[in-house]
């Protein structure tokens, strides 16, 4: 692998970006790179075998003051395995990487807040923290009193708060990537938001930076993932569930277990209805299908429950909004405490 030859005695960052046909916006990603305050970092970059000016663009920073390791696949791969593929340019001597998309960027503090955060005490695995969607803040809800928790806590608010980790963009340490084991499973649409559970499943602690670190583009027409392929297979809902049945056990309690099951499965019965009324048979069939396989087929009862409950749901979700952050007593314990 590639090695930094200044030694440095602040830990060595790594921000990984795999791109296909990114050249509409993948220098302004290698420029929020570059405008990064914090130092000592390298930029990984893997080509996932482009057909547009993408590989031009990164040949252009190769004499970068961050420097660029870039690599090229011979063949288009699947994107979960560009994700996997551009972690092995990480120099093995970096502590933490972090995923930066060749359409997305970060303020020029971001990795010096998130390293803050990680440094800050002992065994965080990984710092999320606030993501800009098209310029606006998004709603994240962890509360304000806390930058440091432990990682069970944190998969804890993310099932029964719905707490959103920008999973794009958080920082990693690089001691999270297994010998044998896909950081990015393969056999998951949302494969990055995977990785996030399963990390926070196995232990340590978790950090998260209460201010703006990334910023996320969505637009029609992108060519991203989010733009092409997730419309088309629908595999959000399908594998949020399984996040939850997977990795809900044994972070919550026996009561929210039920709880974030039940509000959840409800989604999912709307949805197949919402599916069946617009003409989506084939889609519909399909997850019907797969819930059946898991004993989670539902009733007539259930789709009745699920549609009557639907009022409460949207009310807690955009008014009452009982999962939004309270103030903290002031003599509340946190984990660092």
């Amino acid at each position: 692998m590639p090695s930094d030859p200044t030694p440095s005695p602040r830990a060595l960052v790594a921000i990984v970006t795999p791109v296909y046909n990114g050249a509409k916006h993948l220098e302004d990603a290698l420029r929020s790179v570059q405008a990064q305050t914090y130092r000592p970092l390298v930029h990984c970059i893997l080509d996932n075998a482009s057909t547009d000016g993408t590989a031009e663009i990164i040949a252009r920073y190769a004499q970068s003051d961050v420097p660029v390791i870039a690599g090229r696949n011979p063949q288009t791969v699947t994107f979960q395995e560009n994700f996997n593929a551009v972690l092995r340019l990480i120099p093995l001597e970096a502590k933490y990487f972090r995923m930066l998309h060749a359409d997305d960027g970060m303020p020029p503090g971001a990795v010096e807040a998130m390293m803050n955060v990680a440094e800050s005490a002992e065994a965080v695995v990984l710092v999320a923290g606030g993501e800009r969607l098209n310029g606006k803040d998004r709603p994240h809800f962890f509360p304000p009193d806390c930058s440091v928790f432990e990682a069970s806590n944190m998969l804890a608010r993310t099932l029964v708060d719905e707490a959103h980790v920008p999973s794009a963009h958080v920082l990693w340490r690089c001691d999270t990537i297994r010998a044998g084991e896909e950081f990015y499973p393969t056999d998951m649409v949302e494969c990055i938001i995977a990785a996030v559970h399963r990390v926070l499943s196995r232990g340590g602690r978790a950090g998260f930076v209460h201010g703006h670190i990334a910023d996320t583009r969505r637009y029609a027409g992108s060519g991203s993932l989010i733009d092409t392929f997730a419309p088309t297979v629908k595999a959000v809902i399908w594998e949020k569930l399984l996040f939850i049945e997977r990795y809900g056990p044994a972070a919550l309690s026996n009561r929210d277990y039920a709880f974030v099951r039940r509000r959840f499965l409800r989604v999912f019965y709307r949805r197949l209805l919402w599916w069946a009324a617009t003409g989506r048979f084939t889609m519909a069939q399909r997850d019907y299908a797969r819930l059946s396989q898991r004993g989670l087929a539902p009733s007539p009862w259930d789709f009745v429950d699920a549609v009557a409950a639907w009022p409460a749901y949207l009310f807690a979700k955009h008014v009452s909004r009982p999962h939004a952050p309270r103030r903290w007593p002031e003599d509340a314990v946190t984990s660092t405490a």
